[in-house]
């Protein structure tokens, strides 16, 4: 597990539709989607959980990666399902 990684998932919060409102009021404005297996290795084709990072601007992102918009349905979707869902979504915490 990579140190950003690691960071990411003991600051992590749990993905609402509050949590993202409050992402929203600070600015930003992406979500980059980090999908990993149980034991933290990356995998985004049967992931155990996800991790959401939030991000203000795509200008800086240099990296092919899998990106949504904060405000798009999937997200919000996803805010309502979490609950009830076997995949579990995580936001990282933003600083």
């Amino acid at each position: 597990m990579t140190n950003e990684i690691k960071k990411n998932y003991d600051k992590h919060l749990n993905l609402t539709l509050d949590a993202l409102d409050a992402l929203k009021a600070k600015g930003y404005q992406y979500l980059q989607v980090q999908g990993f297996t149980l034991d933290h290795h990356p995998e985004y084709i049967e992931p155990y959980y996800m991790m959401l990072v939030p991000i203000k601007s795509l200008t800086h992102c240099g990296n092919i990666d899998v990106y949504e918009d904060i405000s798009s349905d999937t997200i919000t979707n996803w805010a309502k399902q979490n609950e009830n869902d076997d995949l579990h979504i995580f936001l990282a915490n933003a600083s």
